[in-house]
């Protein structure tokens, strides 16, 4: 998949393009791009994934930005692996947001793009203030002889797919719920840093794991999870929270989040290392312990849940 940053950089060509933020690339997401890549096919041309960076929230309304589900690396690897030809990563500026849907559907049915079809969701807004909608779109395409194809949104459970659905159910740990929506397990990356070194002093280990701050991952509790260094997954039990047992209850510790990661058989230094992390189920509700032994107690029994658990990668591959 080729993929560029400016439209400036795209050679002229037809093809058929896929349009949305397409945060967490959800099975909805994937339909879209999916039918995209088979039109392109059937056309005889380049299948073209549109999309913004940053959230075009993050431009319009910041206080309203959601919290991401993938990171742009990230986005752009799941994207890849649905066959797309060319991925278009609009930088979305104060001055792109200002853009009328008139222009913007010049840009798109530009000789540049050579766009001969456009696929989008049904709630799909454009333009400055959101001022374009499906029925601006459809006008426009009629006019010079583009198709538009909108999907209906895709459904799970009797509810439509969306991500900030997505968002809820991982703040629940609603794990496999989440799991069937983005047909894969939710994740989280980040640097291996240093954290207290209590876990040598209670004989339990763990990975301090620094994730981005604008990214959401499960709530508060303990999961069953798959860490991978690299292409290599290795079991763990990580625990999203605050460390109540040990951490203070001022203002400035309920904002600190954490994910410790303690990590099954295994005795590697993994500091400055980046990792990520596959939840796969919730164990436990995150609890404050009445002291230290207490905690060893209930962390040898989550252990103990864990190697009962037979869907870890690398349980697979025993």
């Amino acid at each position: 998949m080729r993929v560029y940053r400016e439209i400036g950089e795209v050679p002229k060509g037809k093809r058929v393009v896929a349009i949305g933020t397409f945060d967490g690339v959800h099975i909805g997401h994937q339909r879209i791009i999916g039918d995209a890549v088979a039109a392109a096919r059937e056309k005889g041309a380049r299948s073209m994934v549109m999309t913004f960076n940053p959230h075009p929230l993050s431009i319009i309304a910041p206080d309203k930005c959601p919290p991401i589900l993938t990171l742009l690396n990230i986005k752009t690897d799941l994207i890849g692996n649905l066959g797309v030809d060319e991925l278009l990563i609009i930088p979305f500026t104060d001055e792109f947001s200002q853009l009328s849907p008139t222009v913007f559907c010049e840009m798109l049915f530009s000789a540049q793009l050579g766009a001969v079809q456009v696929i989008v969701g049904d709630n799909f807004r454009f333009g400055y203030k959101a001022g374009g909608d499906i029925r601006f779109l459809e006008d426009y395409g009629n006019k010079v002889g583009m198709q538009v194809v909108v999907e209906p949104l895709v459904t799970a459970g009797n509810e439509a797919i969306s991500s900030t659905r997505i968002r809820n159910l991982l703040m629940e740990g609603r794990l496999t719920e989440v799991r069937e929506i983005l047909s894969r397990p939710p994740s989280a990356h980040g640097k291996v840093v240093h954290g207290d070194k209590r876990g040598r002093t209670l004989g339990v280990r763990t990975a301090n794991i620094e994730a981005r701050v604008d990214c959401i991952f499960p709530g508060k509790g303990v999961y069953l999870a798959d860490l991978f260094i690299g292409k290599d997954p290795y079991a763990c039990l990580v625990n999203v929270g605050q460390n109540p047992t040990f951490c203070s209850t001022d203002e400035d510790s309920k904002e600190r989040m954490r994910i410790e990661a303690h990590i099954l058989d295994f005795d590697r230094n993994l500091y400055g290392f980046n990792v990520r992390v596959d939840f796969l189920e919730r164990v436990r509700d995150e609890k404050k312990f009445d002291g230290p032994e207490e905690l060893v107690a209930q962390i040898k029994k989550d252990i103990a849940t864990a190697r009962k658990y037979q869907g870890f990668a690398v349980a697979q591959k025993k």
